[in-house]
C-alpha cells in the first residue's frame, strides 16, 4: 500500500473521508463475520465426518497468501500475519465449541453474541 507522495488531496474533507472509512468498517465487519460463519460451516463438516479440527496445512495456505497480498500491496506482512493469527484463534475456538456442542448453534450463538 503506497501512499502518495506529495501533498494529500484537499477536495475531500474530514467528514467525507471519515464516512468512508465507516463505510469500509462496516464492510470488513460483515465480511468478518460472514467468514466466521462459513468456519462453523466447516466446522459442522469436520464433526460430522470426523475430520480433525486443526488443520496446520490450511493456516499456513491461509498465511502465505496473506504475506503474498502483503508484498503486492505495501502492507507491513506482520501486520496482516497478526491480524490472520487473531482471525484464526477465533475461528479455532468457534469451531472447538460448535465440535464440542455436537453441532448445537445455541451454544456458539450465545458466546458470539
Amino acid at each position: 500500500m503506497s501512499l502518495p507522495a506529495g501533498p494529500a488531496d484537499v477536495s475531500e474533507d474530514l467528514e467525507s473521508l471519515r464516512a468512508r472509512l465507516d463505510a469500509v468498517d462496516a464492510a470488513l465487519l460483515d465480511t468478518v463475520r460472514e467468514r466466521l460463519e462459513i468456519c462453523l460451516r466447516i466446522g459442522e463438516y469436520k464433526r460430522v465426518h470426523e475430520v480433525a479440527m486443526m488443520q496446520p496445512h490450511r493456516i499456513a495456505t491461509v498465511q502465505g497468501r496473506a504475506a503474498r497480498y502483503a508484498q503486492e500491496h505495501g502492507i507491513d506482512p506482520a501486520f496482516l500475519r497478526s491480524l490472520y493469527d487473531t482471525i484464526i484463534a477465533e475461528t479455532c475456538r468457534l469451531e472447538d465449541e460448535w465440535i464440542a456442542a455436537g453441532g448445537a448453534a445455541g451454544a456458539v450463538e450465545r458466546r458470539a453474541s
